[in-house]
């Protein structure tokens, strides 16, 4: 009896202090790849990190609060948040045209938000549209979309012009279409 309380006092000893360290970890944004706390699946696909699961040593943090705040938050270029496709195909009317599949909870896509956030002049007239990865599925399935992080580029149809993964401004601007 003695025995298993001693062992059930070690238990929430480590519980504790593990919940001790995953609330005051800090939270960094490289923009690296290999940082990302969320690790893809068996077959390739990112998931989403278990609620107040510990990201690997020197795994790079997201908060999903912040997640939110960065999509939202105005940028120097020409973000908007999604509402519907034949918006962005409006925009595409006017400007080259990027949906960007973001989920709050990814330490990649809070990365390049920030970039895009800070930096988006230097892609000039391309429209940033921010898609919700997570609240989203008729979008995702129409355009094969199976990890966050993820750019396409459509035309004034909606068609698929240009399709790739990360890179925030750069990438955006190495990856653009150009011009039919």
């Amino acid at each position: 009896m003695k025995r298993l309380a001693f062992i059930m006092l070690i238990l929430v000893a480590i519980a504790v202090s593990a919940g001790a360290q995953a609330m005051t970890g800090a939270t960094t944004m490289s923009g690296s790849s290999s940082d990302a706390a969320a690790s893809p699946d068996a077959s390739g696909m990112m998931a989403a990190p278990a609620q107040g699961a510990m990201a690997p040593t020197g795994a790079m943090k997201a908060d999903p609060m912040m997640g939110s705040q960065l999509r939202m938050a105005p940028s120097t270029g020409m973000k908007v948040i999604y509402k519907n496709l034949m918006s962005a195909e409006r925009l595409a009317r006017k400007n080259p045209t990027v949906l960007f599949f973001a989920a709050d909870w990814c330490p990649n896509c809070q990365a390049d938000l920030k970039d895009i956030n800070a930096n988006g002049s230097r892609l000039g007239k391309v429209n940033v549209v921010v898609v919700d990865y997570d609240k989203s599925s008729d979008l995702k399935a129409k355009y094969g979309i199976t990890v966050q992080d993820t750019f396409v580029q459509i035309d004034t149809k909606g068609a698929k012009l240009a399709i790739w993964n990360g890179g925030g401004v750069d990438g955006i601007l190495n990856n653009l279409a150009k011009p039919m």
